[in-house]
């Protein structure tokens, strides 16, 4: 394992764990005043396909609840991921409603049947992450998902952190892809 591939590794064990302890009642303000600076952002309101992850709420995740409501409200396009975990890749399937969604075998909630979509189709991407710096580097969970995903797209690359977890660097590695926008509760960054 490389310096950095182990510094990371350390930064998220951290970070994860410290995310863990916040109260349900902070991450869900915390989380709240996230999604409600990302609605009021212009990229957001002209985007008409967004793509969304599912937050894993008891991992603390910044909950993404109220923004698949509101894209769907909004009549925006929502897509979110499906992991294939033996090809270390992620599908892209359209949604129309909250009920399309079921526990997969690790407790992600997905698509119960795919409807899939090209990555060229997204004009925006939000993405999880455990921790962020300003430059618009991004700690993910350590499996490559969204790197590779990331690299295949030109959609707009915006990042989701509690403000606890943004720092001014973090270790990177060469195949480490950059996001455009952080926005935290207290802040939005053009990376």
């Amino acid at each position: 394992m490389s310096t950095a591939s182990q510094r990371k590794q350390e930064l998220r064990e951290k970070v994860l764990a410290e995310r863990q302890q916040i109260s349900a009642r902070e991450w869900k303000k915390k989380s709240e005043l996230i999604i409600s600076s990302f609605m009021n952002t212009g990229f957001y309101q002209e985007a008409k396909t967004v793509h969304t992850y599912i937050s894993m709420n008891q991992r603390r995740e910044v909950c993404t609840d109220k923004l698949v409501e509101d894209i769907l409200k909004g009549g925006k396009r929502v897509v979110v991921p499906v992991t294939n975990f033996e090809k270390g890749t992620l599908t892209h399937s359209v949604i129309s409603s909250i009920s399309d969604l079921q526990k997969n075998k690790w407790g992600v909630d997905e698509p119960k049947h795919i409807t899939p979509i090209d990555e060229e189709a997204l004009d925006v991407i939000v993405i999880p992450m455990a921790a962020a710096d300003r430059a618009g580097n991004r700690l993910g969970y350590g499996k490559g998902f969204y790197d590779r995903f990331l690299g295949k797209t030109d959609a707009l690359k915006v990042g989701l952190v509690f403000d606890a977890f943004l720092f001014d660097e973090i270790p990177t590695e060469e195949f480490d892809k950059k996001l455009d926008v952080i926005i935290s509760e207290n802040e939005v960054i053009f990376a």
